[in-house]
Formats: structure tokens, sequence, C-alpha cells
């Protein structure tokens, strides 16, 4: 019985959340779609690529994310640009500076990414408000970054607690939510959540709301290796070797582009870089492999719901201003090494573009005073 009733109630749910594709119209809405943009042939829609990172930016990683973007460019002879969800602890700010003011983006995944997946699961809107907030204002205090420009969340160990995480991040000005996965059969363009979540819910405490405006940027499931599904990249079976890694994301790939063209999503955490280094060379090899193709865009997230707001053909992507070079002007970074004790007693360097805190910046304190 109890059965019947909870199916009954996704059932209404279903019809009571129908998008009405004549009302909800882009640039501001969008309903739930395996189709591009636009009414677009997929032939005639670029292949938008998104290469995201979680976790703090650190002089390690730093080189693997350089190596990753030297000399690589888009069909349009502008820079590619990837997407960093950045957690405060560890990040050296003047690497997010230098990686952002080079076209990258950089959004929130947090300030503390504590365990246990819990207290993500059962948080208030005014402790994701600190968190998810608070990340994006350390970018700006600390790495110069316009507040304004930091418009992405995606929440750690991929769980949110639901409408609370959404409030949250309306209240903090977020754009988009990187965060809830597909089944891998499912290739959903990104939508607009104003008749709220319409794509399976993989992932517990999914939102019920309607959140007008506010984009799902849906996680296509990836197929590993040994055919079983990944959310991030790097919790698919680990290949062997490079060949192995490359053949890995090349399958991906091809997946989208030669169906619907939907933005294939590559999520890493920069630990898959560290300790196999044919993991890196086979992402590499994959890159270049992608950078064949004359449709390919490699572009954040923002730049790709940009141009999904105003989607153009291939005809005219290349002078379409959502992929366009970077202009905006970087202001001075005078590097410093800021010494603290964290709450452990642990001795902690915060490398910072802006003058040192007296305390050690953390969530509800993110100005260190």
């Amino acid at each position: 019985m109890i059965r019947q009733l909870v199916y009954l109630a996704l059932c209404l749910q279903v019809v009571w959340a129908q998008c009405d594709s004549q009302n909800c119209k882009l640039p501001n809405c969008r309903c739930m779609d395996t189709s591009p943009p636009g009414g677009l042939d997929p032939k005639d829609t670029p292949q938008l690529v998104f290469l995201t990172f979680d976790d703090s930016i650190t002089s390690n990683n730093y080189k693997n994310y350089t190596a990753i973007l030297a000399n690589r460019q888009n069909p349009n002879k502008c820079p590619i640009s990837m997407t960093f969800h950045v957690t405060h602890k560890n990040t050296d700010y003047t690497y997010a500076y230098d990686l952002y003011y080079k076209g990258n983006e950089m959004a929130s995944e947090s300030v503390t990414h504590k365990t246990p997946v819990d207290l993500w699961m059962n948080m208030t809107t005014s402790e994701a408000v600190e968190e998810i907030g608070g990340m994006a204002d350390m970018l700006e205090l600390y790495a110069k970054i316009p507040r304004s420009s930091v418009k992405g969340y995606r929440a750690p160990f991929l769980q949110t607690s639901g409408d609370m995480t959404f409030r949250a991040l309306q209240q903090v000005g977020m754009q988009y939510d990187h965060s809830f996965p597909t089944s891998k059969d499912n290739r959903y363009w990104p939508y607009t959540l104003d008749y709220g979540m319409t794509h399976e819910c993989v992932v517990g405490h999914c939102p019920e709301g309607y959140y007008p405006g506010f984009w799902m940027v849906p996680m296509i499931m990836l197929n590993g290796l040994d055919d079983k599904g990944c959310a991030m990249a790097d919790a698919c079976y680990l290949p062997e070797n490079a060949a192995r890694t490359f053949t890995y994301l090349k399958n991906n790939f091809d997946r989208s582009y030669n169906s619907n063209r939907a933005p294939v999503g590559i999520s890493l955490h920069a630990a898959w870089f560290q300790g196999w280094k044919w993991t890196l060379d086979g992402y590499i090899q994959f890159l270049d492999y992608i950078q064949q193709f004359p449709d390919v865009y490699i572009v954040s997230v923002s730049k790709g719901l940009a141009w999904m707001k105003n989607p153009v053909p291939l005809s005219q992507v290349a002078s379409s201003p959502a992929f366009a070079c970077p202009t905006v002007q970087p202001p001075s970074c005078l590097a410093r090494n800021c010494y603290y004790n964290d709450d452990d007693g642990n001795d902690v360097v915060m490398r910072s573009c802006s003058a040192c805190p007296p305390n050690y910046p953390w969530v509800g304190n993110v100005q260190g005073n």
C-alpha cells in the first residue's frame, strides 16, 4: 500500500511539473529536453565539452591544469576554458587568480567540504548560505575574482539537502547547479527549474520546489570500460594505461557527438592525475583527439549556458559573444603567505592576493576577523 501511494505521488508530481514550452522560452526559461536549444539540428550544433575540477587549487594540481590549458584553442581561435569548483582549505588563491584571468571559471563547492556526507544531506538553508556564499566571498577577497562571476555550484559528495540548498543558492546569487547525475542513457541538455527538477533523482534529497530562471546542468553519467556508470569521471574503474584512459574518455565523447550533442562533462578530482601518470597522458591525448573536430568547443559551464540562452548555428558560433576571447584586465595580485593555526592546532599557510587577515578565514568568518 505504501509503495502504491509513493508511486501515485510521483506520478502526480510529474503531471504537476509538466513544462509548458509555449510559455517557457529562452533566454530565461527552458524545459528539460534531449534536443539542442533553438530548434537546432544536432549536426548544426556545437559539441560543448565541460572540463570541471573539484576541490582546492594547489601548486601540484596547478601544474597539471596549466599543462592541460597550454596553447589550446577552440575553433574560433580563443583559448579553451575550464570550470573549477573550489573549496577553501589548501587553496592557493594566487593560482585561482591566475587561472580565472586566463579565462577559466571559478565556482563554489563550499568552504569546508566537511564529513560525514549526512551533514550535507541535512544542512539548513542558513548553513548552506555560509558554505556556498562564503566560498564565493573568499574567491573575491583573496583571489580578487569578481563576486558576480562566481555563478555555479557543485555539492560536496554530490549531496544536497534538497530545497534547503536551492533556497541558499538563490540567496547567494548562484545561477546554476551542477551536482545531479542522470542515468547514462538519458542525455539531457541543461534546463531551468521553472517547473522544478524534472529529470530522475539518482542521488537523494532532490529539490521539489520551482526556481524560475535557475539552471540545472545535469551530470550525464559516464560509461566505464567495465560498463558501469559514474557521475565523476574518476569514480569509474581506473584505466590501466594511457591508451585505456584515452579510450574511456573517447567512448563517452562519441556517445554525445554521434547523437544529440548534449554537453559532454568530464568531472574530476585533481587527485586522479597524481600517482598515475598515464591518466594525465591519456587525458591530454583525448583533448588532442577532440580538438581535431571543427565543431567542438571546450568551454566553462557558464560560457556553455550563455550560448544556450542565445543559441546560434555552427555557421555563426565563431562570432558568438558567449565564446569570445577573455578581455578582462586583471587587477594587481601581490602574493602573500599568511600563517595560521587551524581549529585542530595544525600549521596552515594561505596564499593570498590581498592583505592577510588576523585570523584564519573559515565558514562563518570568511574575513578572518
